[in-house]
C-alpha cells in the first residue's frame, strides 16, 4: 500500500495535469483581466465622445438666434442616461434647475472635459463654446457611467467563463489518452507470471518511452542471465553434493550393522537421521531446479491418475505416521500439464499434508470442478499455517517456528513454482472436517472437459 501511496503522490500525469491547469487557469485569468480593464477604459472614452457629440450636434442645431424659449426646450435631462445640458454664460442659463434635478454648473468653466464635485456626487462634464460666443454643458452622472461601463465589462468575461473550464476538460481528457500506453504497459506488466522474463514489446508507445523499455528488457535480460547461473549452482550443487552423501550413507549403515556399544549405535542413529534428511533436502533442491527450467511440452493429464501415483508413493510414510490418507469422490479432469512437473506439485502438497498432521490425523484429497476450473482440495488435521504467514511459507527455506516438524522449507517452495508454471494459483483456508485443520487449495484455469 505504501509504494501505491508512493506512486499516486508522484504521477507525473498528475503533475503535469496540474501545471496545464494552473497555465491555463492564470492566462486566462490575465486574458480576462486585461479585456475586462480595456473594455472598461474603452466604455469610459466612447462615453466622452458621446458627451462631445451631443454638444457639437446641438451647436450645429442652432442656425439662428438663441432665443430664451429655444433654450429652454434643449436644456433637459436624459433620465436613462442622465445626460444633462445646459447653456452658460446666459441670463436664464441656472434657471429651472432644481425644478428638473440637474446640477447647477459653474459658468466658469473652460472649454473641454472635467470631472466635478457638485454636491455629493461625482459628474463628468463637457463643455463647448461655438462661434456666437454660446457656450454649451453637456454633463453626465459619473455613476451612471461607471455602472454602464462594468455591464459592458463583465459582459465581455462570458466567453472567458465558458471557455476556462472546456479547456480544462480537453486538457484532462487529451493527458488522459497521452498516457494511456503507459497504463497498458503496466497492467500487461501486472499480469505476468512472476517468472516470465521475456523483453516488453515498445510497439505503440511514444518515442519518449521507448529508451526507457528498451532498457528495461535489457536488465530483464541480466535478470534472467541470473536467475540461470543461480539455478545452475543450485542443481550442479545439488548433484555434486549426492555421491559423497551416497558414500556417507552406505558406510554409516555399514557401522550401524557392526558390534558398537549402545552409545556409539544411537550415535550413528542420529548421524544416519541426518543424512537422511540432507539426502531429502538435496533431492528437493533438483526437484525445485528442474521446476524452474524448461520442460517438455504440456500435454492433457488425467488429475486422479496422478493423485492415485502420488498416494501409492506415499502411503508407507502415511502408514508410519498413523495418518488416514485417502481420495474423497470420483470426479476427475484433465489437465493441460507437463506429467512431471505435475506430479511435482501434488506429491509436495500431499506430503506437507502428511508430515504436519498428527498421528491418527486424516488427510482428504478431493477434486472439485468449478466453471471452466478445477481444484484440487487437500485436507489435513494439522495446526495450519497463521494468517500472518501464508505468504511467507512460500519462500524457498523458511519454515514456521514452534511446530515442531522437521524439514528443509522447500515443499511448498517447490508447489508454488510448479503451481505458477502450470498458471494454477495455490490458497490456504481452514478445513472443518473430519477435524479442524488446513485446507490447501490448487486451482487449475481453463480446465478441459471431465475424463
Amino acid at each position: 500500500m505504501d509504494g501505491a501511496e508512493v506512486v499516486v503522490g508522484k504521477s507525473l500525469q498528475s503533475r503535469l495535469l496540474a501545471l496545464l491547469s494552473l497555465a491555463i487557469v492564470v492566462i486566462a485569468g490575465c486574458a480576462a483581466g486585461f479585456t475586462f480593464l480595456s473594455t472598461l477604459n474603452d466604455v469610459h472614452v466612447a462615453q466622452d465622445k458621446q458627451l462631445r457629440q451631443t454638444a457639437h450636434l446641438i451647436s450645429r442645431l442652432q442656425t439662428g438666434p438663441v432665443t430664451l424659449a429655444t433654450r429652454r426646450r434643449i436644456r433637459g435631462v436624459s433620465l436613462e442616461e442622465r445626460i444633462v445640458v445646459r447653456f452658460l454664460n446666459a441670463n436664464d442659463a441656472n434657471a429651472g434647475t432644481n425644478g428638473d434635478g440637474a446640477p447647477v454648473l459653474p459658468d466658469s468653466l473652460a472649454d473641454g472635459i472635467h470631472t466635478l464635485m457638485i454636491g455629493t456626487e461625482p459628474w463628468r462634464v463637457f463643455v463647448l463654446s461655438d462661434d456666437r460666443d454660446m457656450r454649451i454643458a453637456v454633463a453626465q452622472q459619473t455613476t451612471v457611467r461607471d455602472a454602464s461601463a462594468l455591464r459592458s465589462a463583465l459582459r465581455t468575461l462570458l466567453p472567458f467563463a465558458l471557455l476556462a473550464p472546456v479547456l480544462l476538460l480537453l486538457v484532462r481528457m487529451l493527458v488522459h489518452t497521452l498516457f494511456e500506453p503507459l497504463r497498458k504497459l503496466a497492467a500487461s506488466l501486472g499480469r505476468r507470471p512472476e517468472r516470465d522474463l521475456s523483453p516488453l514489446d515498445p510497439a505503440g508507445l511514444p518515442a519518449e518511452v521507448q529508451p526507457l523499455v528498451l532498457e528495461i528488457n535489457r536488465l530483464l535480460g541480466r535478470v534472467d542471465r541470473t536467475m540461470l547461473l543461480h539455478r545452475r549452482f543450485v542443481a550442479d550443487a545439488a548433484h555434486e553434493l549426492r555421491s559423497p552423501l551416497t558414500a556417507m550413507t552406505l558406510q554409516a549403515e555399514r557401522l550401524a550393522a557392526a558390534d558398537m556399544p549402545a552409545e556409539a549405535q544411537r550415535r550413528m542413529l542420529a548421524l544416519s537421521g541426518g543424512l537422511k534428511r540432507t539426502r531429502v533436502m538435496l533431492d528437493q533442491l533438483l526437484a525445485l531446479a528442474r521446476s524452474q527450467q524448461g520442460t517438455a511440452a504440456a500435454v492433457a493429464v488425467p488429475l486422479q491418475q496422478v493423485i492415485r501415483a502420488v498416494i501409492e508413493d506415499l502411503f508407507p510414510l502415511a502408514e508410519e505416521r498413523k495418518v488416514d490418507l485417502g481420495v474423497v469422490g470420483n470426479d476427475d479432469a484433465l489437465i493441460t500439464a507437463e506429467p512431471l512437473d505435475l506430479r511435482m506439485l501434488v506429491k509436495n502438497l500431499i506430503d506437507n499434508a502428511i508430515r504436519y498432521s498428527p498421528p491418527g490425523g486424516c488427510v482428504d484429497v478431493t477434486v472439485l470442478h468449478g466453471g471452466d476450473a478445477v481444484d484440487l482440495v487437500i485436507d489435513d488435521t494439522g495446526p495450519g499455517i497463521p494468517e500472518a504467514e501464508r505468504e511467507r511459507v512460500f519462500d524457498p527455506f523458511y519454515r514456521i517456528l514452534g511446530n515442531g516438524e522437521s524439514g528443509s522449507g522447500l515443499g511448498l517452495a517447490i508447489a508454488h513454482t510448479v503451481a505458477a508454471k502450470l498458471g494454477a494459483a495455490i490458497s490456504f483456508g481452514d478445513a472443518h472436517a473430519p477435524a479442524p485443520g488446513l485446507r490447501v487449495s490448487v486451482r487449475f484455469p481453463a480446465a478441459l472437459p471431465r475424463a
